[in-house]
């Protein structure tokens, strides 16, 4: 049981593909809602019934992407692992981030609250009631997809795996498979980044539809130079200047700004 709770699963580290599964999710949220009438909202009147209820699932898919985002940073701290005791938590937060905002949008647009004049506690009351008679069997319902989708677009990160890594960008096809010390730095340049790499000992450059946040996450291992630059530490010959005007030098004579916020944090990175 142990060895199963401790498996290595794959992890969603892609913005993009953390927008596919909210949204996915919260349209089978929001065909629940409409067809299935879950809680009496088959008895709910309105000329924009359909719409209404098909908030429900907007309001679950804006609140994937906030736990996807803690995720993120989970995920970070667990060096790049994700386990199925992991999985298991992120879907009970889920269900907890989630159960507070599509109380209140129930309550609002089906219940009329603030035209109802009632207390505190009975709005606490009727949560505690929604949370367990309702939330929870509507989120079983969704649990298979929610187990599916991840699993398909995660991918595995472990220890002891090759040292080839992929970077995406946002159009279709743009995808760079290189090994990581290949990588020297990325530029950004509104919304295009700029990755420069060395290939048998001669710079090269490709250019991808991409924010540098999203390349962060595709390649941790790179660490932030400028605020529009990331940087292979294990890539820096030197660092020229001091923290004021300092610039990162590279073979070839290839150079790139070191901003003061980054100044230390660099440079402790590189090798005595």
């Amino acid at each position: 049981m142990i060895k199963l709770l401790n498996k290595h699963i794959p992890f969603n580290f892609r913005v993009k593909n953390q927008l596919v599964i909210a949204f996915v999710l919260g349209c089978l949220l929001s065909l629940i809602m409409i067809f299935l009438g879950p809680f009496g909202t088959y008895d709910f009147q309105s000329s924009y019934k359909h719409l209404i209820l098909a908030g429900f699932g907007i309001v679950f898919s804006i609140f994937y992407l906030v736990n996807s985002r803690i995720e993120s940073l989970w995920f970070s701290t667990r060096n790049y692992k994700w386990t199925v005791t992991d999985e298991i938590f992120a879907f009970i937060a889920l269900v907890l981030i989630t159960s507070i905002p599509i109380h209140f949008y129930n309550q609002i647009f089906l219940n009329d609250w603030f035209n109802q004049n009632e207390s505190y506690n009975n709005y606490v009351k009727h949560g505690i009631w929604f949370f367990r008679e309702t939330l929870i069997p509507i989120m079983l319902l969704i649990l298979p997809f929610f187990l599916y989708l991840r699993n398909r677009l995660g991918k595995v990160h472990s220890e002891g795996k090759t040292t080839e890594i992929e970077i995406f960008g946002v159009n279709k096809g743009e995808k760079l498979v290189l090994q990581k010390n290949q990588i020297l730095f990325v530029k950004s340049s509104e919304n295009y980044v700029e990755i420069f790499y060395e290939v048998e000992n001669d710079i090269k450059h490709t250019i991808f539809r991409n924010k540098l946040s999203s390349i962060k996450e595709q390649a941790s291992f790179l660490s932030y130079c400028h605020r529009s630059y990331l940087v292979n530490t294990s890539n820096i010959k030197r660092i020229k200047g001091n923290s004021q005007n300092a610039k990162i030098q590279f073979h070839l004579n290839l150079e790139i700004p070191l901003s003061n916020t980054y100044y230390k944090k660099v440079k402790s990175a590189l090798p005595l």
